[in-house]
């Protein structure tokens, strides 16, 4: 496919290897993504989201996500962020992948997965529409608007186990800046100081404090319409019922320990 009127104003690239800033939906991935994107802008640092970009323009059925020809976008110069997911055309790309820098930012599953619950199932579902094809993503909301949560979860589940896997087998994670969401909550501007470190990028420390206190929201209350739900980790265990949270751990509990997350704690 032709991609260039929808990328047609690329930032010129700059003189540093590609970098990648990697999540999962309800991981912290919008906000994570919002400040690296209001970082570059005041830095002058040339950055791209494809994946933002493409849901904007209507592509809400992962119909771009093994499309080779979008890899003539991804060159050295820029930092590539606003994924949400590892797509076939980087995991078909994994030597370039391998040899640039990344941050990855990760999350307790199950609070992952009782977030998206809000944001794309249930009748509060309140996930940002596309500029484009607002029908086609209407109708994925409205096909999960009579799940009740626990059923939700469960059906979504092995599909984020999925994603955690594909990060897994396909980044070299020494080269890999692994964060989780705990870090990004509850400290905003050690977070992204570390991000920009870790991409050999300088950046005025006024600028990392400018975006870092600007996008410190904590909800005093919890508000299902709102994308910023609650935030607080361990929301789980409010949420769901002790048997879906047993099926839940049993499935992430290897994968969640490599992760950095005991869920027998």
């Amino acid at each position: 496919m032709d991609y260039s009127k929808i990328f047609n104003n690329l930032p010129a690239p700059g003189q540093f290897p590609a970098c990648f800033a990697f999540s999962i939906h309800k991981a912290g991935s919008t906000l994570m993504h919002k400040m690296i994107n209001e970082v570059c802008n005041a830095a002058k640092i040339p950055a791209v989201t494809i994946p933002d970009k493409l849901f904007l323009e209507g592509f809400v059925g992962g119909e771009w996500e093994d499309d080779p020809d979008l890899l003539a976008l991804i060159t050295d110069g820029r930092i590539y962020y606003g994924w949400r997911h590892l797509p076939k055309i980087l995991q078909n790309h994994q030597h370039f992948l391998r040899e640039r820098q990344s941050v990855l930012l990760v999350r307790d599953p199950r609070d992952a997965l009782v977030s998206a619950y809000y944001s794309f199932g249930g009748k509060h579902a309140s996930h940002r529409l596309p500029d484009k094809n607002k029908e086609a993503f209407v109708a994925r909301l409205e096909a999960n608007e009579d799940l009740d949560i626990d059923t939700y979860v469960l059906r979504s589940a092995k599909n984020h186990l999925n994603k955690l896997l594909a990060y897994q087998s396909s980044l070299d994670f020494d080269r890999v800046l692994l964060r989780r969401y705990e870090e990004i909550y509850f400290n905003k501007r050690k977070f992204l100081g570390e991000i920009f470190d870790h991409f050999g990028l300088d950046v005025p420390t006024e600028i990392l404090d400018q975006v870092a206190a600007r996008n410190d929201v904590r909800p005093a209350e919890e508000d299902p319409t709102k994308h910023i739900r609650k935030g607080t980790p361990g929301d789980h265990r409010e949420k769901l019922r002790p048997e879906t949270i047993a099926k839940l751990n049993a499935l992430f509990r290897e994968t969640c320990r490599w992760y950095g997350y005991d869920l027998d704690a």
